[in-house]
């Protein structure tokens, strides 16, 4: 199945950045006030079980097209496909919630936990709601894809079971990324990120939306009616489990 082109829309210097930093933007999605108004349908997929009865916050691009459209943006695209080429896949994406006193996420790469082969995936973190040092915005450190950060057992105030061993890494060299509801950023499944626990009464919803090349294989799908679907291009190899996005 072709999808219809997307005109890359990135420059040169921006592609020097992602490779020798790991990350782009944050961009504009769309505006606040379009935000406001795409929210109460988030939040209502956020409210129901999916179909398959399994986790509320993952995989909701399958069952709701306002998950999907909203991953697929044009804004996404457009610049995932001028990094990646022309041909990707949606395997995954995961709502990120955190209300007062939610938990910290650790310093992590996250190919670390994925069963994917080759682990070749790029990542958009959008900002459902404003994203701030307060509530627990995302922290990266630039250039830190360029190495393999051993993983050790998390402590118990964190939310994953493993994280990134601190003798690998420089969190002095860390960038806030405060974001704006309707920004988003890209970032390369090696990038070193993490948040803070939310110390504020403002909620905080962030999108992950996760994309590959046809060359990745998924060795493990998340529920057996986990599939991926084709967002540019064409599924050239026919390595995984393909289907249509929602109605």
């Amino acid at each position: 199945m072709a999808i219809a082109e997307v005109p890359a829309v990135l420059t040169e210097e921006e592609m020097l950045h992602f490779r020798t930093r790991g990350f782009l933007g944050p961009y504009s999605l769309c505006s606040e006030a379009e935000m406001a108004g795409l929210r109460p349908a988030i939040e209502e997929v956020l409210e129901t079980d999916p179909p398959n009865g399994k986790n509320r916050i993952h995989n909701r691009h399958l069952d709701s097209r306002a998950i999907y459209d909203l991953s697929t943006h044009p804004e996404i695209l457009s610049r995932m496909v001028a990094l990646y080429g022309a041909d990707l896949l949606l395997w995954r994406t995961n709502f990120f919630i955190k209300y007062k006193g939610t938990k910290a996420i650790p310093w992590h790469q996250d190919f670390n936990y994925w069963p994917l082969e080759p682990p070749i995936i790029v990542s958009a973190w959008i900002a459902v709601d404003a994203s701030t040092k307060e509530n627990g915005n995302l922290q990266l450190i630039p250039g830190s894809h360029r190495k393999i950060i051993p993983h050790i057992k998390a402590t118990p105030d964190v939310q994953f079971r493993e994280m990134a061993d601190a003798g690998y890494y420089d969190s002095e060299q860390l960038v806030d990324l405060e974001m704006q509801p309707g920004e988003f950023i890209l970032f390369n499944e090696r990038t070193l990120h993490h948040s803070k626990a939310n110390f504020s009464d403002l909620r905080r919803i962030g999108l992950a939306v996760r994309a590959i090349p046809p060359i990745v294989h998924v060795l493990k799908y998340d529920s057996e009616d986990h599939a991926l679907q084709v967002i540019h291009g064409e599924d050239t190899m026919g390595f995984n489990r393909v289907a249509q996005p929602p109605l």
